[in-house]
């Protein structure tokens, strides 16, 4: 009887190395960003002058910047932000079903690894008799916010997307990123978080999407072939 020896492919071998520190990166940052949400919280937001700029933005309010920054609220809140993903991940299913479970499963890893901030830092609220705040948010889990995790992991997991199917990412970058800082400074404007806040939120899906990339990356050729339509199902709808 005859042994076949498969071999790993040399690109594999080659790409272990560059995955182990997209791991080693991405924990080392989430571990870095408990460590400054701890520092921010012992020292306080009045000694680190964060509560003094959210009561510096609290006294230039006007009509227009807040309704924007009540709908941003809202939209990328617990209740809408969910659908927003699922409606997003569903027309992008109809044209790359391999993206649309990409972007749906990194942006959901991204936004959720605030939890771990939240929890283990406790970190309370600006006061919200200080900076007037607009929202009603009471609990202590300022560090980090909820709203720019989300905004920063789609773009995250966009970016992704776009790596692993060999598009460019340029486009998404020059729009994402400013729409990550619109989110960013809206959670300032309404008084419910400080600045480390929002920043460590953007460390915390950044890591969190490239580890889990990087955890993955064994499976996802198998993933996406699993995704990719049947030589049928795609003559029947060019037909």
């Amino acid at each position: 009887m005859t042994t076949v020896v498969t071999s790993e492919p040399a690109s594999a071998k080659r790409r272990r190395p560059r995955q182990r520190a997209w791991v080693v990166s991405g924990i080392a940052l989430l571990v870095v960003g408990l460590a400054v949400g701890f520092a921010v919280t012992a020292v306080g937001a009045s000694r680190t002058g964060e509560l003094g700029l959210d009561e510096l933005l609290s006294g230039h309010r006007d009509r227009l910047l807040t309704a924007a920054a009540q709908v941003v609220d809202v939209g990328l809140g617990t209740r809408v932000a969910p659908v927003l993903l699922l409606v997003g991940c569903g027309l992008v299913w109809t044209r790359d079903r391999f993206a649309a479970v990409t972007i749906g499963v990194l942006t959901v890893v991204g936004w959720l690894s605030v939890e771990i901030g939240k929890v283990l830092v406790h970190r309370p609220r600006p006061p919200a008799a200080a900076v007037h705040a607009l929202v009603a948010e009471t609990a202590a889990d300022s560090y980090p916010s909820g709203h720019t995790a989300f905004a920063a992991a789609t773009v995250f997991a966009v970016v992704a997307a776009l790596v692993l199917t060999g598009r460019p990412t340029r486009v998404a970058f020059v729009v994402g990123l400013p729409i990550v800082a619109v989110v960013a400074l809206s959670r300032l404007y309404l008084g419910v978080h400080y600045l480390t806040d929002v920043v460590a939120s953007v460390v915390f899906a950044g890591a969190s999407v490239l580890v889990v990339t990087a955890l993955a990356a064994p499976a996802l050729p198998w993933l996406r072939t699993r995704l990719s339509p049947r030589a049928g199902e795609s003559e029947g709808r060019d037909a």
